[in-house]
């Protein structure tokens, strides 16, 4: 699966696509950023959902969805992730 990246993510990665292995089956969003951050270390502090840290957003299919909410993301489906800092914008 090809995810997007815009915001900060983008930078302290210094690429706007990050290509991650999905299988068929799926895998829920928090299991995927946690894929994410092994994979790339460097992208560890963005994914984070932590109280007080710093804001992503993720948009699933065109849709706004949280972390929380853990939808499962398939390999065909599409996903951008918006890092934020407070009062920056995406």
């Amino acid at each position: 699966m090809n995810i997007e990246l815009r915001g900060t993510i983008r930078a302290a990665l210094a690429t706007s696509t990050l290509e991650v292995p999905v299988p068929a089956a799926g895998l829920p969003l928090s299991q995927l950023l946690e894929l994410i951050a092994d994979k790339h270390p460097r992208a560890r502090r963005y994914l984070q959902q932590d109280p007080g840290a710093a804001f992503l957003r993720a948009v699933h299919n065109g849709t706004s969805v949280s972390a929380r909410d853990d939808p499962p993301i398939l390999p065909q489906d599409s996903l951008l992730l918006i890092h934020a800092m407070s009062g920056g914008s995406a």
